[in-house]
């Protein structure tokens, strides 16, 4: 999940405490909206995945060097089975983000952690190697803080490994954070109530 500094529009979150919203059906809908960031002279979009995206996703993981591929799923550098990258672009808080040549440059998800307790959502990013250190990380982790929030989670926690001073320099822009030095390396983020306006829908709103 490395990237670095952003040179896209943006606006970053301000900070409070936490809330539940999980059933209000407007923040639902803010959350499945596609959005568009600008990198360059390239406008991207960003929007729920679905398994049609399964092949251009495939070819991402092709294209990711090793380091990138351990950083996002630990797994020794390997890309995961076909199966599996089937089930993660099926999962309800799945986004990529494409090119307008249709090209998926970068994926993002959050999805309940299974080590921690029901108010704690891992949070994982793919950007290609060519799109690293363009702020395509820093506008997705903000997205998905966003979407942790409006599905009622308190903290956002990420396994970065290599990329521990990356993931972090991402994660202080959307709360106080801690590093878990144990076995798993990982980090925590508590959701400050204004993390929703990190939502992409949002931010290009109030961009516009």
């Amino acid at each position: 999940m490395r990237t670095s500094t952003p040179c896209l529009r943006a606006v970053p979150a301000v900070d409070s405490g936490p809330i539940r919203r999980t059933e209000d059906p407007d923040l639902a809908e803010l959350v499945r909206q596609p959005w568009t960031l600008q990198v360059g002279a390239q406008t991207l979009l960003v929007r729920p995945s679905s398994a049609r995206d399964l092949a251009a996703v495939a070819r991402l993981h092709a294209r990711c060097s090793a380091r990138s591929l351990l950083d996002r799923y630990r797994c020794g550098g390997r890309p995961p089975a076909v199966a599996a990258m089937d089930r993660d672009l099926r999962r309800t808080n799945s986004v990529v983000v494409l090119t307008t040549q249709g090209d998926v440059v970068a994926t993002g998800l959050l999805d309940r952690d299974a080590l921690h307790n029901h108010l704690c959502a891992e949070v994982a990013l793919l950007v290609d190697d060519q799109w690293q250190r363009l702020g395509i990380g820093t506008e997705l982790m903000s997205h998905l803080a966003g979407v942790a929030q409006v599905a009622g989670y308190h903290e956002l926690i990420a396994y970065p490994a290599t990329a521990v001073a990356a993931a972090q320099r991402l994660m202080v822009d959307i709360g106080r954070t801690r590093m878990v030095p144990d076995i798993n390396a990982h980090l925590h983020t508590y959701l400050p109530e204004s993390a929703m306006l990190g939502l992409g829908s949002v931010r290009q709103r109030l961009a516009g």
